[in-house]
């Protein structure tokens, strides 16, 4: 058994490695400072085939696996996790339409998401949104949706309203639907650059489709479990990549920084931050990349991939802030990018409440 990446897997990296330090760490910090998202960068991930990644070629991906999605999501991280969580959730909304929309809806309304042509994201109904069946296709969708990722900028929503039966109905609306409107995007601790803002509905049309019973063999539970495996091995590769970033920062920092005559990095307290550091990223590393393994050959990896976010967000955080206290002072400075490293991780802490119920969850069954 040879725990090695094939040479494709380490090409990607190298190409997405590139991408990021040319294209993304430049104006990384200014994304930041301004919360401003760069639809160019989007644009330019379009053009280097990252935007569809796991989805099949002939609806306009790359046709390639969920190892690889993964991998590019950490590269990308490592240097700007906003421009990550763009692409993670762009391609969660095309992952859906693709799993559960008709041949006809993939050509007409996934071609233009994978290719990078539209900017997609999901929702997910709240009690705060109401819905009536119009006819069998259609819904009528007034009230709000609170916290939603890309609101605003996204060209495309794909939407799932769970019903009062326990049944699920998948849609899709454009941003440019009557009577959808968007508050301004609400300031944020970490991931600056990708906005979150409030979605309003009076009265729009919602087009399905499709529609899942409570009891199908294609329940919402397997639609929702599906969801959450990419969603969560998608955020546990973007704390693998913030902590892999806030790493590099802190040994070169030590290397470079000296005290007493020499660098700081020799100090005996110091290096074993620096090992117990790197540790901890190789094992985040290597839960997030056997989950995704799992996923692709379709053996059972919902609890693996909740482990992954577990672990990886966890000592993201742990990682990040050990990163500060190695620059001291300096840490705390918004010139040196460990504070925004910080900020990142525990931004991705925040959405991570429900993963100690997964994993019990599928451990017990």
């Amino acid at each position: 058994m040879r725990f090695q990446l094939d040479e494709e897997y380490e090409l990607t990296r190298a190409a997405v490695r590139d991408f990021a330090e040319s294209e993304l760490a430049p104006g990384a910090a200014d994304r930041d400072e301004l919360e401003r998202f760069d639809r160019s960068l989007f644009d330019n991930m379009a053009t280097m085939g990252l935007t569809g990644i796991p989805i099949a070629e002939k609806w306009g991906g790359a046709g390639s696996d969920i190892l690889v999605y993964s991998i590019v999501l950490e590269e990308l991280a490592r240097v700007c996790a906003s421009t990550s969580a763009v692409l993670g959730v762009h391609t969660t909304a095309a992952w859906v339409l693709s799993k559960h929309g008709s041949d006809n809806l993939r050509e007409g309304r996934l071609m233009p998401l994978t290719t990078g042509k539209r900017l997609g994201t999901i929702a997910y109904s709240r009690p705060t949104l109401k819905g009536k069946r119009m006819d069998q296709d259609i819904y009528k969708l007034n009230g709000t949706l609170p916290s939603v990722e890309l609101a605003g900028v996204a060209e495309d929503y794909v939407g799932l309203i769970k019903h009062r039966t326990g049944g699920l109905s998948l849609g899709m609306v454009s941003g440019d639907s009557p009577g959808l409107t968007c508050e301004p995007s609400e300031s944020k601790l970490g991931l600056r650059g990708m906005p979150i803002a409030e979605l309003r509905f009076q009265s729009v049309n919602f087009p399905l489709f499709n529609v899942i019973k409570e009891n199908s063999e294609s329940g919402t539970g397997h639609i929702f479990n599906g969801i959450n495996v990419i969603r969560n091995i998608g955020a546990a590769a973007q704390a693998t990549g913030i902590a892999q970033g806030a790493l590099d920062a802190a040994l070169d920092y030590a290397k470079k920084r000296t005290q007493f005559g020499k660098p700081i990095g020799r100090q005996q307290g110091i290096a074993f931050k620096l090992a117990d550091m790197a540790a901890n990223v190789e094992a985040s590393r290597w839960l997030v990349y056997d989950a995704a393994w799992s996923t692709d050959r379709g053996l059972s990896s919902s609890a693996k991939a909740a482990m992954a976010k577990l672990y990886a967000i966890k000592h993201a955080v742990a990682t990040a802030i050990e990163a500060v206290q190695i620059f001291g002072g300096y840490g705390y400075m918004r010139e040196y990018r460990v504070e925004r490293y910080l900020r990142d991780a525990k931004s991705l802490e925040a959405a991570m409440e429900h993963s100690h119920s997964t994993i019990l969850g599928q451990e017990a069954e």
